[in-house]
């Protein structure tokens, strides 16, 4: 991996030089100051930084090394590196995606209780959050068991405002089972 991201063809040994070259300049200081500090101390270590890749890519890595000493006195660094570029994509489109999963339940929720109680987009969500807090569950978790009982015929009243009042305790009850 380390010869691929770096492009050094078989047999070639990753420089100290060639490495550096690599990291992005806006790293480079930090960087420079922990290896230093790792060739006078002896000891693992990891970092991470960003990089250009071979192909020109922009690339964030970790590095896990060991600083090896003989007689008191580092003499080289071992380790590898680990190339977390997609890793931590997934991780952010998961999150983007959950996030507007989440929003939207809580963006459907705060507008039941606007139109049932006649009250602004903050009152709504001080009502989810305060409903929230109150009974130790997730605002998500009541936002989607609302929305989720909106569609439910079990809590179809002929007064909206009681169907949601209805909705809400049966929150209370799943969050407590």
């Amino acid at each position: 991996g380390l010869r691929d991201l770096h492009g050094l063809a078989p047999g070639e040994d990753p420089t100290t030089d060639l490495m550096f070259g690599r990291i992005v300049e806006e790293d480079r200081p930090e960087m420079s100051s922990r290896f230093r500090r790792h060739l006078q101390e002896a000891g693992p270590f990891s970092c991470v930084y960003r990089m250009t890749d071979s192909r020109g890519r922009l690339r964030r890595v970790i590095f896990v090394a060991q600083s090896e000493s003989v007689a008191d006195e580092v003499k080289r660094l071992t380790g590898f590196v680990v190339d977390i570029t997609e890793p931590l994509r997934d991780s952010a489109r998961a999150a983007v995606a959950a996030s507007s999963e989440h929003r939207a339940a809580i963006e459907q929720a705060k507008g039941a209780l606007m139109l049932c109680f006649g009250s602004d987009e903050d009152a709504a969500f001080d009502l989810l959050r305060a409903y929230s807090s109150h009974h130790n569950l997730k605002l998500v978790v009541v936002a989607e068991r609302i929305v989720a009982g909106l569609s439910d015929p079990a809590f179809s009243r002929q007064e909206p405002v009681q169907s949601l009042l209805d909705i809400v305790a049966g929150v209370r009850v799943q969050g407590s089972s």
